[in-house]
């Protein structure tokens, strides 16, 4: 439902939007020689989880420039905390417990309980976004997103290796963004946009804003 309802969005964030595609470069331009860090963005904002409870994203991006027309490279380094929906947790500890029977162990006289479990996600992606210069001095983008995921996972249980095997990982996943960014001049913007992607079985759906600050060379439609 969460990755459905972000997908509708952006189809009718797309409807609306007039589409003057950003100029600058020829097809002969596509090359990875005319990459190079030219700006940074410093994003807050808040990601809702199917397994786990609604809570804060902090990102920060790289812009790398534009690998061809209207194509903009970035790259993004993301961080969440969170916790386990109770139910999630109980069904872990029911799949963990009959993992454990089946392997001839036995449970606690309590049954098992893992008690609240919390994961931090540290994320490094790449996005390309094809970005539209719009009236009134703003820009629309949407993209793909592939990244690397260190998860780690801890409970109230110390020093348990077994459980850090199963909750620590390293993880790949995708998104699909869009965005808004206004140009408050040649070298600042404001921004704001949402992400829809899956890391391994967790999807999730993220809303957030922030400013850029470019010192890189600007092409055609990136200055008021």
């Amino acid at each position: 439902m969460v990755v459905r309802s972000g997908l509708v969005a952006f189809f009718l964030i797309g409807q609306c939007v007039p589409t003057s595609r950003l100029e600058g470069q020829e097809l002969a331009d596509y090359d990875y020689g005319n990459l190079a860090v030219r700006g940074i963005s410093l994003d807050y904002g808040n990601i809702s989880l199917e397994t786990f409870e609604e809570t804060e994203s902090y990102s920060m991006k790289l812009d790398l420039g534009f690998l061809g027309p209207g194509i903009r490279m970035t790259t993004r380094t993301s961080y969440w905390s969170s916790q386990m929906l109770s139910e999630e947790i109980e069904s872990f500890e029911s799949s963990l417990s009959t993992l454990i029977l089946t392997q001839g162990g036995s449970l606690p006289s309590n049954n098992l309980d893992l008690g609240p479990i919390r994961r931090d996600d540290f994320s490094l992606a790449l996005e390309a976004d094809y970005v539209w210069s719009i009236p009134l001095g703003f820009l629309f983008s949407t993209g793909l997103g592939a990244s690397v995921h260190l998860v780690n996972g801890t409970t109230s249980i110390p020093d348990d290796v077994f459980l850090d095997g199963l909750l620590d990982s390293v993880t790949g996943g995708f998104n699909v963004q869009g965005g808004l960014e206004f140009l408050v001049n040649d070298r600042i913007r404001i921004h704001g946009g949402s992400r829809v992607g899956l890391v391994g079985n967790v999807r999730f759906l993220e809303f957030s804003g922030g400013m850029t600050f470019l010192w890189g060379e600007l092409l055609s439609g990136e200055f008021r």
